[in-house]
């Protein structure tokens, strides 16, 4: 499935909708919609330093949204996203703990696998619980997060925080193990090119393999797909697999390429953030990567929008939420007429 000439149109019609509905709710509210909307441009791509922090906020956003929409694919629908990519970013630090003698490149593979199986063992009980017993994914990955999250608070605030830090971190990650810097001065790292890369190869996956068409059959008509002699067990096992993983590497992507350590609570929420994405582009990977940048220049901008316009940065989510439902609303119209 390609995304169609309708679909781009009603992308174009659902963000002008968006726009509108935000500009009314600022008004309401006394602020300015014209020098709001000019702060978020600002901080999006107001200098070399803003352009680098909103590419550096796409990795995982999009990988988010290509390890939800790639479950959805198949009709596995995983809500633990988030709690993948903390131990997908436990994983990598505890691994770079052991790996400071070798070099960059082999270290930061081996983190990446470490990463990659992190998310994938996360997602295991929900897995099995699905592809043996039959048990719906959607509370256990949920509870998963919970447990993610309260893990790493614990040990962030614990066994290993960093003793010479006040807040709850751990120590930072040898340099040897940070992924290469693009730009010079910038925190934009090389993870965002592979990020991209990625997306290709989820797209390719998905609709150029057979496992890609077995995956879809899964997801649009089981009963057919099985007699067609599909295995739905083998569908959810491998997008449960490569889901949990894609999670994984998004928290690795945030320890050695962006914070250099590992913090409690450094997602805000991407993981849930991601099935906006994966919703806004379509559940195509394609269209999840430019979604991914588009939730990458609100939320980069939000923050001077809220230094120079005086408008709350929870203003932006209120635009993030209006700007997917618009643009769901708008392709339902479409395809409604046609």
């Amino acid at each position: 499935m390609h995304l169609s000439r309708e679909k781009y149109v009603s992308y174009i019609a659902g963000l002008l909708v968006s726009l509108t509905i935000f500009s009314g709710i600022l008004l309401t509210f006394g602020y300015s919609p014209i020098l709001s909307l000019q702060s978020i441009a600002y901080g999006a791509f107001g200098s070399i330093y803003s352009v680098s922090e909103t590419l550096v906020r796409v990795p995982p956003l999009l990988l988010s949204a290509l390890a939800f929409l790639v479950g959805f694919k198949a009709r596995f629908y995983n809500i633990g996203i988030e709690g993948q990519i903390y131990m997908g970013a436990l994983a990598t630090y505890l691994v770079s703990t052991q790996l400071a003698s070798l070099p960059s490149f082999i270290s930061i593979t081996l983190m990446a696998l470490a990463a990659f199986a992190g998310g994938t063992a996360w997602l295991a009980v929900p897995l099995f619980m699905r592809i043996k017993l039959q048990l719906n994914e959607l509370f256990p990955t949920l509870v998963m997060n919970f447990i993610a999250v309260l893990v790493i608070s614990w040990l962030t605030t614990g066994p290993i925080k960093d003793p010479n830090a006040n807040n709850p971190q751990t120590q930072a990650i040898p340099s040897s193990e940070w992924l290469p810097i693009l730009i010079p001065g910038t925190r934009l790292h090389i993870g965002v090119l592979f990020a991209i890369a990625l997306s290709l190869v989820v797209f390719l996956i998905i609709y150029k393999t057979v496992l890609g068409f077995e995956i879809r059959a899964s997801g649009l008509s089981p009963r057919a797909a099985q007699q067609g002699g599909v295995s739905l067990s083998r569908s959810v096992a491998a997008v449960g697999l490569l889901s949990g993983g894609l999670a994984g590497l998004a928290g690795m992507f945030e320890v050695a390429g962006a914070s250099h350590l590992l913090a409690q609570g450094f997602s805000p929420g991407f993981g849930y953030q991601g099935i906006g994405i994966a919703a806004l582009g379509s559940f195509h990977p394609i269209g999840a990567l430019f979604a991914s940048f588009l939730y990458s220049i609100l939320q980069i901008g939000g923050e001077t929008m809220q230094r120079g316009a005086g408008v709350p940065i929870e203003m932006i989510f209120i635009l993030q939420a209006t700007i997917v439902l618009s643009v769901l609303v708008v392709q339902r119209l479409v395809s409604g007429r046609r």
